[in-house]
């Protein structure tokens, strides 16, 4: 298992000071690229050889959230793979030692030049260090929509939001559907699936569905097409 240490600092704080949820993915990410950049299969070998790991679902369970200049440690492990696909576990630990937050991602290895999954080689299943599979109640990946959502917002993908694979980053889908929540939400547990990449200059349109507990928004391009899902579970911790 990988896992680095920072104190949670103020630019990630919301008017609670408490770390965002948008900064807690931030952290995840950056676990797994630290942990590649450490080891065999960095950044470079991946994109040497025209492939890339493409996240297709998250699921973040919040226990608390990490407060203003908490000392934190943040985990991250593989713990599975199956031909082209991989299974990762991130997890938060507060200063106490407990651990307040604990996710579960799936992953696609793709050929970046044909858009197509690639199966991983013995070299790259060679190059990840398992651990044991987190105790959480699993979801299933795909999110099933709760009925026929209604339009709330509507943006354009700005440069700042795309990264190194030239679409909008992972978190940013998180940071929007996130606007559409009640000013007095809270919620314990977030999903997120991806169908496809938001591209600099894209229109996104956001719409929203709220049924059985839960708040999901669908976010699409012009045409309808789905872009991502991103589901809240209501009640328990604060946003």
């Amino acid at each position: 298992m990988f896992t680095y240490e920072m104190n949670a600092g103020y630019s990630v704080m919301d008017a609670s000071l408490c770390m965002t949820v948008p900064a807690i993915l931030d952290c995840f990410q950056d676990a797994a690229v630290f942990e590649s950049e450490n080891g065999r299969i960095n950044v470079d070998y991946l994109y040497s050889r025209q492939i890339a790991w493409i996240l297709n679902s998250w699921q973040i369970v919040i226990d608390r959230r990490p407060r203003l200049n908490e000392r934190i440690k943040i985990a991250t492990a593989p713990y599975d793979f199956t031909n082209y696909v991989g299974f990762r576990n991130f997890s938060v630990y507060g200063e106490d030692g407990e651990m307040i937050v604990r996710a579960a991602s799936v992953w696609t290895l793709i050929d970046t030049e044909k858009l197509c999954p690639v199966r991983l080689t013995q070299e790259l299943q060679e190059g990840y260090e398992f651990d044991q599979k987190l105790e959480m109640d699993y979801a299933p990946r795909k999110i099933t929509l709760l009925g026929d959502g209604q339009i709330q917002d509507q943006f354009r993908v700005r440069k700042f939001q795309i990264d190194s694979n030239k679409h909008m980053n992972n978190v940013e889908y998180v940071r929007y559907a996130m606007e559409t929540l009640p000013e007095d939400a809270v919620f314990q547990e977030l999903r997120a699936e991806y169908k496809k990449a938001a591209l600099y200059g894209d229109e996104v349109t956001a719409s929203v569905i709220r049924a059985e507990g839960k708040h999901q928004v669908v976010l699409r391009d012009n045409e309808g097409a789905v872009y991502a899902v991103v589901e809240f579970t209501l009640g328990g911790v604060t946003v």
